[in-house]
């Protein structure tokens, strides 16, 4: 399925070993509008793989959160505020990980196309798969700030962009920004992530060029036992951006 700016967008029957640049000039090429670089290719048997991986985690996490609450049981505070409060945290934890096997994988492979790719012959001339599908939307006009900052907002996109104007546009960080773990969820599906030791008001970070569809995220500090809350956050929000747990993982 080819669907977005493509001059004849459609359901196609695959050829023996065609490849996705192939159908795509079959289709007749890509439109003026096209954004190479926002490409979504999804396929199938990579969605089931993802979530396999999903529910292994969700799995993992189920039982560490068993063995948790016994030796909570056997050596915690017998008093019965401090068992109210580990029942309270057992049962967040337990909806977290109910609501994280409900999490549902793009299947998304990350084609790695440069920001200003433009044609058909950018693609990579990988084989395709029954029920593969590619959309490539029109250029984004903005970049979006997510997270622990003063304004969340979509902003105009400008050439030469930086991740630091938009933190500023943004207000900056709020008090519970875990500042160093800010990233970069790209328009082509890859995170780019702080330098180790860096700091998110570091020349380096702030000069970090934006594209457009661009994402920068501030994380909130993680509070509590729930390295999995974080974990699961960000997860619903990849999935509402169609970034999937490609992306997760990456994260990981």
């Amino acid at each position: 399925r080819l669907e977005g700016e493509f001059m004849q967008a459609g359901v196609y029957s695959v050829l023996p070993g065609e490849s996705l640049r192939a159908l795509v000039k079959r289709a007749g090429g890509l439109t003026d509008k096209a954004y190479l670089y926002g490409s979504e290719f999804s396929r199938i048997s990579t969605q089931a793989i993802e979530q396999q991986r999903l529910k292994e985690y969700a799995d993992r996490l189920e039982h560490q959160l068993a063995r948790s609450s016994i030796k909570m049981a056997s050596v915690g505070d017998s008093s019965s505020q401090g068992a109210g409060q580990q029942g309270q945290i057992a049962a967040v934890d337990r909806d977290l990980i109910a609501r994280l096997r409900q999490l549902q994988p793009t299947g998304r492979i990350v084609l790695d196309l440069r920001p200003h790719s433009t044609g058909e012959n950018e693609l990579p001339e990988t084989p395709l798969e029954d029920g593969d599908q590619l959309r490539i939307p029109p250029t984004p006009s903005t970049v979006q700030v997510v997270g622990a900052v003063l304004n969340q907002n979509a902003f105009l996109y400008h050439n030469g962009a930086r991740a630091g104007e938009y933190l500023h546009l943004a207000g900056g960080p709020n008090r519970d920004a875990d500042r160093g773990q800010t990233f970069i969820l790209r328009a082509g599906g890859s995170v780019t992530g702080h330098t180790a030791g860096m700091s998110i008001f570091s020349s380096g970070f702030e000069k970090t060029p934006l594209y457009p569809g661009d994402t920068l995220v501030v994380p909130e500090k993680n509070i509590g036992p729930g390295a999995m809350r974080e974990f699961l956050a960000w997860s619903q929000m990849f999935s509402q951006l169609a970034l999937g747990a490609a992306a997760i993982d990456v994260l990981k």
